[in-house]
This record gives structure tokens, sequence and C-alpha cells, in this order.
């Protein structure tokens, strides 16, 4: 039975995620909590695996957790799909997203036609290079974080949850304001029902601002840190990330004032690094969901490896 995502869900969906074999941000608990309004999730927990149906995606995200619990779920949601063929449900085909690698032969096997979809692949770095560490994030990011520098009088410091919360809320809501934000329960429908992956439309930015009032709502128990920027002239800037697994922190949330030079991004980056990555090898910067400048910017940075995003599809006719 799929339910709506609670904060009690965090323990044993990060039980499950270390039984995994996927080190996809996408698929942890504070990804899945923070974005579920957004995309209309939902969570069935099984023995020793979740799964997560998405509204938006017209499908599932891949069971997480131990292989053979993974597998059975599939092969369950296989039967369900085919009982229902001939249905006009959205689900009559099933389909999977953000599935791993290692799983790809076995889903060719079951009939599965799998593709891979570079839109939602995430960016990894190294923690030593994006704080500047080294020479590995390539001259862009180098040369935008001094900029910001050179042109601002700012200081950053490092935001820790219960205590920040009240910041975090307070600029989020000054964030919302300045960008035009509406009444905070948009309905989920209306964002599911325009077009997925459309960065022109209104889908990506209501998506994202109902993603950043969960976090600031409740920072704490989703399990989030961050930095805050300030210059003296009163702009800000916050950047939110979590640990995604043992080697890897995922920076997540980034938000800023209007008066504040875009250049605040990569620097809150670098602050975030610096202050918050030490013991993680590895940043990912998430994906670039197919936005141009995003993507440029992402590789302009120099990843280390992408975390490939996989998409398998099953239609009942084809067996």
């Amino acid at each position: 039975m799929f339910r709506t995502i609670t904060l009690n869900d965090r323990p044993w969906m990060d039980l499950c995620r270390r039984e995994g074999t996927s080190d996809m941000t996408v698929l942890s608990f504070p990804a899945v909590y923070m974005w579920q309004s957004s995309f209309g999730l939902t969570i069935n927990q099984e023995a020793h695996c979740y799964v997560v149906k998405s509204e938006a995606d017209r499908g599932y995200y891949y069971p997480v957790g131990e292989e053979a619990s993974c597998r059975h779920s599939v092969r369950r949601l296989m039967e369900e799909t085919a009982s229902r063929k001939a249905s006009a449900d959205a689900f009559s085909t099933l389909r999977f997203v953000y599935v791993p690698e290692k799983e790809l032969g076995w889903l060719e096997e079951l009939g599965f036609t799998v593709s891979c979809n570079p839109d939602t692949s995430e960016y990894v770095y190294s923690s030593h290079s994006l704080a500047l560490e080294d020479n590995g994030s390539g001259t862009n990011y180098r040369v935008k974080v001094k900029h910001f520098s050179r042109d601002n009088e700012w200081q950053s410091r490092t935001l820790s949850f219960p205590e920040d919360e009240a910041l975090l809320r307070e600029k989020t809501a000054e964030w919302d304001l300045a960008s035009g934000g509406g009444s905070v329960d948009f309905d989920v429908q209306q964002l599911c029902s325009m077009a997925p992956w459309d960065t022109g439309s209104a889908y990506l930015h209501n998506s994202d601002r109902l993603a950043a009032l969960t976090a600031a709502k409740d920072p704490a128990p989703i399990g989030l840190s961050g930095v805050y920027i300030e210059t003296s002239t009163g702009g800000w800037a916050f950047l939110l990330g979590y640990p995604s697994t043992g080697e890897i922190y995922d920076m997540s949330i980034v938000k800023y004032s209007p008066d504040i030079s875009r250049n605040a991004v990569p620097a809150c980056i670098c602050e975030m690094a610096k202050r918050v990555c030490s013991a993680f090898p590895y940043i990912n910067l998430e994906d670039d969901l197919g936005n141009p400048g995003l993507r440029r910017m992402k590789q302009l940075y120099h990843p280390l490896f992408l975390l490939d995003s996989y998409t398998a599809v099953w239609h009942p006719d084809s067996v």
C-alpha cells in the first residue's frame, strides 16, 4: 500500500539504502522526503526494501534495499501491471527510473527495454577540488569564487540544526516572497500535469519551491546541514545538503537574495566543501534536468564522474 513519506521512515530507509547498491542521492530519504510534494511521491515499505511511486515520472523508482527483496518487488509489480493492462491507467505500462547499472541485464532478461537518461544523471566531484585545495575543479569555478570575494565584503558560517532553524525559515520566506511564491498548498496534481522536465515551464520553479519550503520546516529531522553567506551590503545566500552515503555528501538546495551576485552559489559550494565535507571524499551536485545552462556549469566545474541514471520500461503486451 503506497502512502505518504514521514519523518519516522528515515531509520529503515537509511538501513535499506545501506543494503542497496545505488549511490544515487535521489533515492535517499532526504531527497524522497523533500521532493515528495513536488513529484507526487508515495512509498511502499516491503521486506528489506522500499519502493517509491512517482506521479511525475508515471512510474516507480527502482526498489532500494536487499537485492532479492528488490527483485521480488519488481516481479510483483509486473504481475500487477499485467493484471490491469486493458485499463487506461497511466501505470498500465511498468516504468522504473534510477535503475542501478548492475540490474540492467536482469531486467532485459525479463523483457524490459532499458535506456540511459543523461538529464537525470548525477554529477560527482572531488571534495578537495571544490574546497580549492587543488586545481581539479576547473578554471570557471575557481574564477567565480575569486570574483565573488573580489567584488564583495562577506562572511560565512556553518548552519547547524535545530540551532539555526529560525534563520533558515526567515531567509527561505524572504526568497519565496522575492521569487513570487504563491500558496504553500500548491496543488500537486496540477504540478504533475505540467510537462515533466520542461525547464521553461512553471513545473520546475514550483517543484523547487515546495522542496525548499519542506527543507526549511524540518531541517534537523531530515538530517540537513549547510552554510550561510552574508555580504556587508545585506545580500545573503545559503546552501543545504546531507550525507548521501558514507563517502558522498549531497549539496541539494541553494537560495540567495535578489541583490547578491550569482557567484554566491559557487562561493557557497566552496564554503560547504571546506566547512562541512571534510569527512567525505566526494560531493554530489545532483542532476541538470536537461537545462543547458546548468549542464554547462556542472561540466565546467570538472566532475570526477557521473552516476548514470537508467530507465527500464516493460509492456505487458511484450510477453
